[in-house]
């Protein structure tokens, strides 16, 4: 079953409170795959009819996208710890879903933890973080499957969640990994005890700036993670609570990758095709490099060159449906006036004060060949592209 809402954390830019709202995901869907590529050859031709229309002006910009004019109402409103004296800033380090979409967990910047059931329009204080893990920590969801066993040997029935800095480094590694143990059922969410403990370092822990390119999970019970500073990627069994060296080789995507079961790879955004879609098998051969095939890059948003990403995230919304985030600011605000730019450079779109953020709706099916194969590969739908100028409110994070 597909999710029925993305999950915005949003903050107010002048009183720096956070609310949390949410947003139907058939807001970026057709009702069909037809009636999408039917909008996507309209919005082609009108993208044309634009540039010669303007006389040079290289792309439309938000033009042939639909405006989000105004964000859901607040399902709840929060705020980061207070300022204890010793820190500047007061800010959130990472956002997840806590074992459905209706369950969304919040960390601050003091390790702080608290829950949101949509179901039951409930807020839960939760055990804080052994450590905070700094800002853009990484987080990832394994489920139980009821046939996993602890390192005793035990079976247990409870789900986790991993969280790790994105930065790690000698002097905090004892302190950048740990996991979150729950139960997700419904009967016993509320009546048993969520814990947090530490977990072994991963071993590029020891080198300085060892920054997290890329992650997933794998099996179900696996977390691949690659690291810059030495390039390599690194497997943590979580059964068995050990790191094992890969390869000297890094995943292709940048940031997380999602499995799709019913296409058998992994889809994230590509580091080598910036701000585009990829997907690969990472088990093909585990001791070589995964490759990414030509049919298996596709362009999700036409990005003007004046726009900036400086957020960009994949949201799986199951079966194959995606919704991937871009969050931008404009070239101009890095710079005192048009006569910075270079007169082609400034024409690619109308400019645009502040920053916004462009959520598209991604579907990937694999076209059957002849008796159910899939030599069609793999295809991506695109469709709607929503944009959101940021202006009292601005959008933190998409879950």
């Amino acid at each position: 079953m597909g999710r029925r809402f993305l999950n915005l954390v949003v903050e107010n830019a002048r009183s720096g409170l956070y609310s949390l709202r949410r947003l139907p995901a058939n807001h970026l869907f057709y009702p069909s795959t037809g009636a999408a590529e039917e909008a996507t050859a309209k919005s082609q031709e009108s993208f044309k009819a634009y540039v010669k229309e303007h006389h040079g002006k290289k792309h439309p910009g938000l033009h042939t996208m639909e405006m989000l004019g105004k964000l859901p109402s607040p399902m709840f409103n929060f705020e980061p710890t207070p300022w204890d004296g010793q820190r500047r800033h007061r800010n959130l380090e990472f956002a997840s879903l806590l074992g459905n979409e209706n369950r969304i967990l919040i960390a601050d910047h003091s390790g702080h933890t608290i829950v949101f059931d949509a179901d039951s329009s409930t807020v839960f204080a939760f055990p804080n973080l052994i450590s905070d893990k700094g800002c853009a920590a990484i987080s990832l969801s394994i489920k139980n499957n009821n046939t996993n066993k602890n390192i005793s040997g035990d079976m247990w029935d409870e789900d986790s969640l991993y969280v790790m800095s994105q930065s790690a480094d000698p002097e905090t590694k004892d302190y950048c990994f740990e996991v979150l143990n729950y139960t997700s059922s419904c009967k016993d969410f509320r009546g048993r005890t969520p814990y947090w403990s530490s977990l072994q370092p991963p071993p590029f822990a020891n080198y300085m700036h060892a920054d997290i390119t890329s992650y997933t999970v794998v099996d179900s019970s696996t977390i691949y993670v690659s690291s810059m500073e030495p390039d390599a990627t690194y497997a943590f069994d979580t059964v068995g609570r050990q790191w094992r060296r890969l390869g000297c080789w890094t995943m292709p995507f940048d940031g997380k990758a999602e499995y799709v079961p019913e296409l058998k790879l992994w889809f994230g955004l590509s580091v080598d095709h910036p701000y585009s879609l990829c997907a690969c098998d990472l088990l093909y051969d585990v001791a070589k490099p995964p490759t990414v095939q030509q049919q298996h890059t596709w362009v999700d948003l036409d990005i003007p060159e004046s726009w900036l990403p400086y957020n960009i995230d994949l949201i799986n919304l199951g079966s194959g449906r995606f919704c991937v985030v871009k969050i931008f600011r404009h070239m101009a605000d890095d710079c005192t006036g048009l006569s910075d730019y270079d007169d082609d450079d400034a024409m690619d779109s109308d400019l645009i004060q502040g920053k916004f953020a462009v959520l598209t709706g991604l579907q990937m099916v694999r076209p059957c060949g002849k008796d159910g194969d899939d030599q069609g590969g793999v295809r991506m739908i695109k469709h709607k592209s929503m944009y959101y100028n940021f202006w009292d409110y601005e959008i933190e994070w998409v879950i």
